[in-house]
């Protein structure tokens, strides 16, 4: 399981980041939130990275082109490819234009690149899930792991088979819950649970006083990131046979 940290190019913290970590291990940026020369230097000190799409940072109470918006970062897609990125996730606005229009982003963003990560939600259906799993043999898909939202708890287990025998990875967004990560060994899950411990003044599941958060907001974040590392490392420890790493 590799657990890519995601939110690190967000919020104007990476400059001081930049001078802590001499390099990252897996990393998950944000399409819009990300400067281009910040991308650049978080792939040169990352050993691989995923790009979201951004469409859920954004589409809550704004008008957006959305034709406009996919058709730029297909274009980014197309210039900014690497070895190192594992994937780009696609426009899944569902619940803002339906499934069919979703499939028409998709396809413009497939016309850049064979990495694009499709991601089910229940609204497509249980079928959707099984012919995508068949469409995307040999690449990445993507579930939710917010909790209550797309798939129980108790289901994880069999999306992920499923995929398996498909001979599809898995990626479970939003999904660093502990109590599902000792039982389900994804392929890949992304986090930003570390820097929004930082911002609600924690140290991993230690809680700092206000005062102390306010004047060391970034000692506290760097603390996390170190102990988010640490959890990189312990996951894939704990599954690296099973998922074949």
């Amino acid at each position: 399981m590799k657990i890519f940290l995601s939110g690190i190019e967000a919020g104007g913290e990476f400059p001081l980041v930049e001078k802590e970590f001499k390099e990252f291990k897996w990393m998950l940026c944000s399409y819009y939130y990300l400067k281009q020369d910040v991308f650049e230097k978080v792939l040169k000190k990352s050993e691989l990275m995923m790009i979201d799409s951004g469409a859920h940072s954004f589409q809550k109470g704004k008008k957006v082109d959305w034709q406009n918006y996919t058709r730029r970062y297909a274009d980014w897609i197309s210039k900014n490819d690497s070895n190192k990125i594992l994937g780009y996730f696609e426009m899944d606005v569902d619940n803002i234009l339906g499934y069919e229009k979703v499939l028409e982003l998709r396809s413009i963003l497939e016309n850049a690149s064979d990495k694009i990560i499709p991601v089910w939600h229940k609204n497509r259906g249980i079928e959707d899930f099984k012919s995508m799993c068949k469409r995307y043999q040999g690449k990445i898909i993507a579930i939710t792991g917010f909790k209550n939202e797309d798939i129980r708890d108790d289901q994880y287990i069999l999306f992920l088979k499923h995929a398996w025998d498909n001979n599809c990875k898995v990626h479970c967004l939003g999904m660093t819950r502990q109590k599902i990560l000792t039982k389900v060994p994804f392929d890949f899950v992304d986090s930003s649970s570390w820097k929004q411990k930082a911002i609600h003044g924690n140290i991993g599941n230690k809680k700092v006083t206000k005062e102390y958060s306010r004047n060391y907001r970034y000692n506290v974040m760097i603390e996390n990131l170190k102990l988010a590392i640490n959890m990189q490392n312990e996951y894939y420890m704990k599954w690296r046979k099973v998922n074949n790493d």
